[in-house]
């Protein structure tokens, strides 16, 4: 959630749509993201995923994570309940 105030401290140091980052095989940087698996497949599946962006504090470091696909999420993981 988008905001130019911190709901902790009131301060409007506020760093929006920072990225989160894994460092995999060969320090290669992959975003971190939320994953739901849309198939039920031995092989093969299908995931829907979103990449995890933060929204930092300056002042007293609260850190608030979205998603930019929330309803892409909401669909799949509304599929999984009927797998």
């Amino acid at each position: 959630m988008k905001s130019d105030i911190c709901s902790a401290c009131g301060s409007s140091k506020i760093m929006h749509e920072m990225r989160i980052v894994d460092f995999g095989h060969g320090n290669a940087k992959k975003d971190l993201s939320i994953e739901i698996k849309t198939t039920d497949n031995v092989f093969f599946n299908k995931f829907e995923k979103g990449a995890l962006k933060a929204q930092i504090c300056g002042s007293c470091g609260k850190v608030d994570l979205s998603v930019n696909n929330p309803q892409e999420l909401w669909q799949a993981y509304l599929k999984t309940k009927s797998l």
